[in-house]
């Protein structure tokens, strides 16, 4: 059969010409625009010329109608509809299939089917005015031909613009509101059904003129399931909110008297609103008999796969060893810093850890003062089984070397390597030993809250990471290998670890240094660094600095569902849906004011928020759950730690 077809390039008509071809008709197209890859049946020109410009086609055995004057209003498109009849009668086409709208149908609650008549009603909106109008006059004009309607419900398929278009709004609070009866369905259809079932109509025998059909799936769903899929899976919300049909009622009356008011012309919101407060029901069973065709279909993986998301970024813990430390009954500490007098000797003694502790630092002769009882003169027992590295990094191959046999469990302070060459060098000296490294900054407070939201709402695939990290300058530790910037590699490998661990522990696969410009200041040091680096699904862009006499660290993670953002000095955590908005500057305000807050009174020591240490060290020795420990193991830290010394290896390199 000879096939037109009007309006292709319409989004519910794609494939629908691929579809015929493949049947054996002959199809041409028409289309305001010339479509990309057209052929010679491909048509186009205004609608003003298209009984002239089709007569290239001939006779023609069949019309289908898609056209639409989109943003045109009621007499534009009577216009348009009065041009496609003058082209039916010039072709001489004996059936027109034109495809309409379900929204021509009365808001009424409940059930509808093909039978059901289109509805002029004032209070419609233009889109169902539009289509109210053109249906009736195809209906009213066509009475010699075979007219048949099609009415399909909400169209999905690959290229929908928009899934929720007058179903629901995005609150500045990142919920998700029903615009409408919670229990009102959404009139689903997937557009492979809608092809089908023209391309059935356009072969079915025994049509009467005036027939309709009606396009819904049986199983399309309420808005309340509708939304929560949205807001689970695709992350168009944080959760949904709705309101009882008879509250929407009672504010829009109370809309339409203010706008009455206002343009001094009647306003009925209600009505214009009803077809989301009533609950209609779709009786597609005629349709489905006639065409022999189940409309029925997976709304859900459509939907995934018309928002192409990737899978789920998932947290290094679930796919870390199970390696795990036995309980330690005697711990050896070699070096007595101040990170272990601030946060691992009190740590040890919230955890209630009851052994002896041990300890060799080269600068200390007794033991400081501690909240938990240290042998009074160092040494390194030979029984000592579970042993804590926090000597700087240039110690430690010596230490590795004389760790004793029964030393099976060792945890290190970062940073565990600081070069390519110094990590393959310890993983060799401490092959046999369970080792882990203090990567605590997993364990902050507002990096808890970050991962209790990616279990809660699905992220999609990560794409883009920014990390901007401003710090005071290290000359100005007391410490003499810590001034010593650019040999130790301070900047990189000890103040900006932690945060290149969470900029890049959600990536999977090789990295890929695509841009790396340093600068060193007048003493030597790494001043400035700015790099770009790749991963298979998305890109990591880092900026850090020292010297400049700033503090801050933000670390902005782009999904394919949301945004999130961790920031640090003070610790806070914000998802942001749909854009930045004040209410999150508001969020980002108090909850860094209250971060403030417990860091003052963890200083005066009144409380303490910050457990991260605690949870490793009493996980460690076995006073927590020793399987927390997971993914601080050196086996899930090797892709992290590859990365971090091929980037220092090249800023670093002379």
């Amino acid at each position: 059969m000879k096939i037109l077809i009007l309006g292709t390039s319409s989004f519910a008509a794609h494939g629908l010409a691929e579809r015929l071809n493949r049947a054996g008709h002959e199809v041409w197209t028409f289309n305001r625009s010339r479509v990309l890859a057209a052929g010679p049946r491909d048509l186009h020109g205004p609608y003003a010329r298209l009984a002239e410009i089709t007569a290239a086609v001939g006779q023609c055995d069949r019309l289908i109608n898609y056209a639409l004057a989109k943003f045109g209003g009621v007499e534009e498109n009577l216009t348009l509809a009065d041009q496609v009849i003058a082209t039916v009668r010039a072709r001489n086409v004996s059936r027109v299939i034109h495809v309409s709208s379900i929204s021509v149908l009365p808001a009424v609650s409940g059930i509808v089917d093909e039978a059901t008549p289109a509805v002029v009603h004032r209070w419609k909106g233009e889109y169902s005015k539009v289509k109210v109008a053109v249906e009736i006059r195809f209906e009213e004009a066509l009475r010699d031909r075979q007219l048949l309607v099609v009415r399909p419900g909400f169209i999905i398929g690959q290229g929908l613009a928009d899934s929720l278009p007058g179903i629901a709004r995005l609150l500045p609070t990142g919920q998700l509101l029903g615009l409408g009866n919670r229990d009102s369905i959404i009139p689903l259809v997937a557009r492979e059904h809608v092809n089908e079932a023209i391309c059935r109509l356009v072969e079915l025998a025994n049509v009467q003129a005036g027939e309709r059909y009606m396009l819904v799936s049986p199983d399309a769903p309420p808005r309340a399931d509708y939304l929560a899929f949205h807001c689970r899976e695709l992350g168009r919300g944080r959760s949904t909110l709705h309101f009882p049909a008879w509250l929407w009622r009672v504010g829009l009356a109370g809309g339409s008297v203010a706008l009455t008011l206002l343009k001094r012309r009647p306003a009925r919101l209600v009505k214009l609103f009803e077809h989301n407060l009533n609950v209609r029901h779709y009786n597609c069973a005629q349709t489905m008999r006639r065409l022999g065709l189940d409309l029925r279909f997976d709304w859900r993986a459509a939907l995934r796969e018309i928002a192409e998301v990737g899978a789920s970024s998932q947290w290094p813990a679930s796919a870390a060893g199970g390696v795990v430390p036995a309980r330690a009954s005697r711990l050896h500490y070699v070096g007595l810093g101040r990170i272990v007098q601030q946060k691992h000797l009190p740590g040890l003694a919230r955890n209630g850890f009851a052994g002896r502790i041990s300890w060799t630092d080269p600068a200390l002769t007794t033991s400081p003062h501690a909240a938990v009882a240290l042998d009074p003169k160092p040494g390194f027992p030979p029984d000592a089984t579970h042993v804590v590295v926090t000597a700087p990094w240039f110690f430690r191959e010596t230490v590795y070397q004389q760790l004793p046999a029964g030393a099976t469990d060792v945890l290190v302070e970062k940073p565990f390597a600081v070069s390519r060459s110094q990590l393959d060098a310890h993983r060799r000296l401490l092959t046999g030993r369970r080792v882990f490294a203090v990567h605590n900054y997993r364990l902050k407070p507002n990096v808890l809250a970050f991962r209790r939201f990616l279990e809660a709402c699905p992220p999609g695939a990560l794409r883009k990471v920014t990390l901007h990290f401003d710090t005071p300058s290290p000359y100005h530790e007391r410490a003499a290998w810590l001034r010593d910037e650019w040999r130790n590699r301070v900047l990189l490998t000890d103040y900006a670890i932690h945060f290149l661990d969470l900029a890049w522990l959600l990536f999977d696969g090789p990295m890929t240094i695509r841009h790396c410009e340093r600068t060193r200041n007048a003493r030597g040091e790494l001043a400035r660094l700015s790099a770009e680096v790749a991963f298979p699904t998305g890109n990591c862009s880092i900026f850090i600095r020292q010297g400049a006499h700033q503090r801050q660290c933000s670390l902005r993670y782009v999904f394919d569902n949301y945004a999130t953002e961790l920031r640090f000095y003070p610790e806070v955590f914000q998802p942001i849906f749909g854009g930045h908005s004040v209410l999150d500057d508001a969020r980002l305000f108090t909850r860094g004011l209250a971060s403030t807050a417990g860091k003052v009174l963890e200083k005066l020591r009144w409380r303490t928020q910050d457990y991260s240490h605690d949870m490793i060290l009493g996980a460690f020795t076995g006073t927590r759950d020793s399987a927390a420990l997971t993914e601080f193991s050196l086996e899930a830290l090797q892709p992290f730690y590859e990365r971090l010394t091929t980037l220092a290896d090249e800023v670093y390199r002379e």
